[in-house]
């Protein structure tokens, strides 16, 4: 685990690079993360004052293989055929009652609808 920190008032200016060399001014607001090459002692002061906290940041998640979907009568359907479908079996119906595919919508999701609504 890393220590990172985040702003805690509206607004913090930070600097950014070398103290000898060239640095840029950045403003961060409140819940943002403070970027990296913030000298260690401006972090100190920024801390003592509480425009800043030290928080601990855990290792990043692999993200997860989505599982494979059984398209059963759908697999060799095109995503036009699958969208119309869609269109046909909500026409008609009350809003709670419609086919909505999860975002972004797109071959996995609508099979996905249209089998959660084959099963109901």
């Amino acid at each position: 685990m890393s220590t990172q920190h985040i702003a805690t008032a509206a607004v913090v200016k930070v600097s950014i690079g070398s103290v000898t060399g060239n640095r840029v001014a950045q403003l961060i607001t409140r819940g943002d993360l403070v970027p990296d090459g913030v000298a260690e002692e401006q972090l100190e002061h920024l801390v003592s004052r509480g425009l800043i906290e030290a928080v601990e940041a855990g290792e990043p998640e692999e993200p997860e293989e989505p599982a494979e979907l059984d398209e059963g009568a759908y697999k060799r359907v095109s995503v036009a055929d699958l969208k119309s479908e869609i269109e046909n079996r909500n026409d008609g119906r009350e809003d709670d009652a419609k086919i909505v595919p999860a975002e972004p919508g797109q071959r996995p999701q609508l099979v996905a609808a249209l089998l959660a609504d084959d099963n109901k």
